[in-house]
């Protein structure tokens, strides 16, 4: 393992750069080339797995502030605040996510004779599911229903809080007459076509003025990675807010720590952080010369052994801005 600092400062400007190395890793087996980051493995194993869930669509990334991996039927988020007991794993509200952009009907409804009635939410739960419900974890798993039962495309579906229950006439009989809709896989599939790139319009700034760098030097350009971004993203967010500058948090949490729970397959890791109060008309630029003009980050970002990379930017309450850069070799 290998780790380089370095620190350079203008009175206008800061810089910091780290460098980490580990061996490769290893090669993921799950058929969508993705495997179950850490943190959700225990959660997804007792809870059923593949037949519940489906198989990862992505590495973990963050969303809202928060550690969050879809799958192809659900999305696992990981809340911190709720650490070391049984509700730090809980699953999307995709079901309700998915049946509000549909324009379902969610108004309550009166109990109808010999079906189970949930009061919570006014619905009652169509027999065909209600085994399936309370024997994989009902509430607990994928919350209440929040419409009544009805007929699709040849389907029996029923919308609860954080899944959608599809009911296979065809398959009567077997144990997948009841399986959950692929929520996760749509819901995905939407976050893939309109973020191909979270960052905002600084950030975009400071990670085209680096790729420029890098073609004029005839090295290869960066591809912008969405999950890295992301991780980009919580740390700029994190200083802005608490006004720290530093490459570990004073949890003692580093971007590798990050990278690491996401899951993303990499053997060499490094960050660079910048900040100045440099007005927006100039504050991007800055940071890249600011960055480029110290040997240290230079090396760094002219790494040709760096594949990807995540780039952000928040600006803190007295007007700085602080950039973090996250790359990896794949």
């Amino acid at each position: 393992m290998l780790r380089r600092f370095a620190i350079w400062t203008t009175v206008a400007a800061v810089a910091l750069v780290t460098l980490l190395s580990l061996a490769p890793s290893a090669a993921a087996a799950s058929p969508t080339g993705y495997e179950v980051a850490p943190v959700f493995r225990d959660f997804y194993q007792r809870y059923g797995g593949v037949p519940v869930f489906g198989f990862p669509l992505g590495p973990a990334t963050f969303e809202n502030g928060y550690l969050v991996q879809y799958f192809e039927r659900q999305r696992f988020e990981y809340h911190p605040e709720y650490a070391d007991t049984e509700y730090a794993v809980l699953l999307g509200l995709l079901g309700k996510e998915a049946a509000v952009r549909e324009g379902r009907d969610l108004r309550r409804v009166a109990p109808i004779p010999g079906r189970r009635y949930i009061a919570e939410t006014g619905h009652n739960i169509a027999p065909e599911f209600l085994s399936y419900w309370e024997s994989r974890g009902s509430v607990r798993l994928f919350g209440y229903p929040i419409t009544e039962p009805f007929w699709e495309n040849g389907l029996l579906v029923q919308y609860f809080e954080r899944a959608r229950f599809e009911y296979h006439p065809d398959l009567a009989g077997t144990e997948w007459a009841v399986l959950l809709g692929r929520l996760g896989a749509e819901i995905w599939a939407e976050r893939q076509r309109d973020v191909a790139y979270q960052g905002n319009s600084l950030a975009l700034q400071l990670a085209q003025l680096i790729n420029d760098r890098r073609r004029a030097a005839g090295i290869a350009p960066l591809t912008l990675d969405a999950t890295l971004t992301a991780i980009a993203q919580q740390r700029s967010d994190d200083m802005a807010r608490r006004g720290y500058f530093a490459h570990v948090s004073p949890e003692g949490r580093t971007a590798f720590d990050l990278i690491a729970a996401t899951g993303i397959p990499w053997r060499y890791a490094g960050e660079t952080l910048q900040r100045n109060n440099y007005p927006l008309a100039q504050t991007a630029a800055e940071a890249a010369r600011s960055l480029f003009a110290s040997p240290s980050h230079r090396e760094i970002l002219l790494d040709p052994r760096f594949t990807h990379f995540g780039v952000a930017e928040a600006t803190a309450s007295d007007g700085m801005h602080y950039y973090t850069v996250v790359l990896i070799q794949q």
